[in-house]
């Protein structure tokens, strides 16, 4: 495929055009039902899915832009375990345990810059490497040894500037699953370490966690729940699908994710011509929404809080050199603003879902060849690759 080398774009190693199959022409029959009520909302089902998923994958938990100084930091949870991202003064980026080493109390909050941080309950301070500098009247106390009190650390790990954490030491190296998945292939073209995050936000989804992740995947509902959105940029017709097991890559031709799909910026200036109209659509396992498109990426991580709410995170990236724009924040606005709204949309939808799963006349529906790829991609890591439903 050619490359942009004027730009210093990476050549293609693949055909937009012919990538995967076609949905309309080329999707296989199925013979595959949806999931019970029960998957949804079960606490059993919950806590094995946040020990055998959540306590063992690699998940994205931010942007190098976030920690660009030493001293930056951000805080997450995940479950029941708390973290904090930091960047050492050795320029370092880690993620520790945000659990003081003495009653288990968090030490740093949000997000910020700090030199130390410091628990609220009895003073204990750490500095930004994680080891204790500082613990009060512990001079009596004989099982107090300071270099056995650091903050626990998180393996990090990075990709294009993404940050990942994997709280089990000895699972495989992130990069040996985003190559068997093909990501830094079929995402190469975007150089994504070369954008910058321009806008991050969060919204609270009244769904099992696994309901967003199938809604972000399922372009079955496009057409229909967003007509007054994006649904008319983003066609089925010339939609095409590329699987792998635990998720799938959606290439199309259309707009992009704002009002009436017309680019406040342009393609991104290293991008290959071949994908200057519309973009992707991604599920990266175990809850990343991938939605790059011609102009900017935008990615959504999906958070199980309780068995029927869940949180999704928005990171909006562009490049560097459109920052100076005079009135990109304003522009920039409106990316936000265009994808909450469909957000809401599907939040209506989503509820609904979550609601009828008790109902005792709900029983499993057929699925179409429209949910084949992305929905039950990701229904098979989260659900039967787990022994449920």
């Amino acid at each position: 495929m050619s490359a942009n080398k004027e730009n210093g774009a990476p050549s293609m190693q693949y055909d937009p055009e012919t990538i995967g199959y076609s949905v309309i022409s080329d999707a296989p029959e199925v013979s595959k039902t949806h999931k019970p009520g029960e998957v949804y909302y079960s606490e059993e089902i919950e806590k094995r899915e946040i020990e055998q998923i959540f306590m063992k994958e690699w998940l994205l938990v931010g942007r190098a832009e976030e920690v660009e100084n030493p001293g930056d930091y951000f805080t997450h949870d995940v479950a029941d375990e708390p973290i904090v991202v930091t960047r050492e003064k050795n320029g370092n980026i880690q993620a520790f345990a945000n659990v003081c080493r003495h009653r288990g109390v968090k030490v740093a909050w949000d997000s910020g810059n700090t030199k130390y941080f410091s628990c609220p309950y009895h003073g204990w301070v750490y500095d930004t490497s994680g080891n204790l500098v500082d613990a009060q009247f512990q001079e009596k106390s004989k099982n107090f040894d300071k270099k056995n009190c650091s903050l626990p650390r998180i393996r990090t790990e990075f990709w294009e500037g993404f940050i990942f954490i994997n709280f089990d030491d000895d699972a495989s190296p992130l990069m040996d699953s985003l190559e068997a998945w093909d990501f830094p292939k079929i995402y190469g073209p975007y150089q994504m370490g070369r954008l910058k995050l321009a806008n991050k936000f969060t919204m609270d989804i009244p769904s099992n966690w696994k309901f967003l992740n199938e809604n972000l995947t399922d372009i079955y509902h496009i057409a229909v729940l967003h007509s007054a959105t994006f649904g008319p940029h983003q066609p089925l017709e010339g939609y095409r699908y590329q699987l792998f097991d635990g998720g799938y890559h959606g290439r199309f031709k259309g707009g992009t994710l704002v009002p009436e799909g017309k680019s406040l910026f342009g393609p991104i200036p290293w991008l290959p011509e071949e994908l200057h109209s519309g973009g992707f659509s991604s599920h990266l396992p175990p809850n990343v929404a991938w939605f790059p498109r011609f102009d900017y990426v935008a990615i959504g991580t999906n958070w199980p809080v309780t068995t029927n709410s869940s949180r999704s995170i928005t990171y909006q990236l562009f490049p560097e050199e459109h920052f100076a724009q005079p009135d990109f924040e304003e522009k920039a606005q409106e990316y936000v603003d265009f994808y909450k709204s469909f957000m809401n949309e599907d939040t209506d939808m989503i509820q609904a879902l979550q609601r009828g799963m008790k109902s005792r006349y709900y029983k499993p529906g057929p699925v179409s060849v429209f949910e084949v790829g992305g929905v039950m991609s990701t229904i098979k890591h989260s659900v039967d690759d787990l022994g449920h439903g």
